[in-house]
């Protein structure tokens, strides 16, 4: 269970170089002494898991960390319901950013570094939820950027949370994409093919 009264923040990846986590976990020090309730859960697994507990443990982070495990996809929708920040470190090779949609699906804001599909979703989105790059330093103050913004005393939270769902709706949606496609698919038409000319055998050489 996640303990309660604390600014939660969600990220659920492969645990593999590319996705920044440890930059992730350096930020979260930073951000720890500006925001004392903050709560990180990391879901997924992978090669560095060790590592990055390992990295928790000596920064002195395990109020403020927790290592998930894979998470389930029946069990995925409560995540990102309980949490109030989504957050993707990515460094590189970053697809289509199907993560970053089931999360503004879920009214869950996401911030995240300008990397493969994350930057194109988050700048139609929201502009101020695209870090620079994918610096801890970076990361941090975006997180307590973001804090602030998200405080329910400032009465933002909740229309941000509203932006996210109709954004996806708005230009994600089955009926949508499937429309998008149609259109595509309508303007591409195969030129008229030319009429054959059989030349019978000595007509070439006329």
């Amino acid at each position: 269970a996640i303990p309660e009264n604390r600014f939660v923040l969600l990220t659920v990846r492969n645990l593999v170089p590319r996705m920044g986590l440890d930059r992730l976990v350096l930020a979260m020090q930073a951000a720890a002494m500006k925001i004392p309730q903050i709560f990180l859960v990391i879901g997924g697994h992978g090669p560095l898991r060790d590592e990055l507990q390992a990295l928790v443990n000596h920064l002195g982070l395990q109020n403020h960390v927790r290592m998930a495990g894979f998470i389930p996809e029946d069990t995925l929708a409560c995540y990102y319901q309980m949490a109030d920040l989504f957050v993707l470190p990515s460094l590189d090779l970053e697809g289509f950013g199907m993560v970053t949609l089931e999360a503004l699906a879920c009214g869950l804001p996401v911030l995240g570094t300008p990397v493969g599909g994350t930057r194109e979703i988050l700048t139609r989105w929201d502009g101020r939820f695209l870090l620079s790059d994918s610096r801890s330093e970076t990361l941090a103050q975006g997180i307590i950027e973001c804090h602030r913004r998200l405080d329910v005393r400032a009465g933002e939270a909740a229309e941000i949370s509203r932006s996210c769902r109709e954004f996806v709706e708005r230009h994600y949606s089955w009926d949508r994409n499937v429309a998008a496609l149609e259109s595509i698919l309508a303007g591409v038409r195969r030129p008229p093919l030319e009429p054959r000319i059989v030349l019978r055998a000595g007509e070439a050489r006329r």
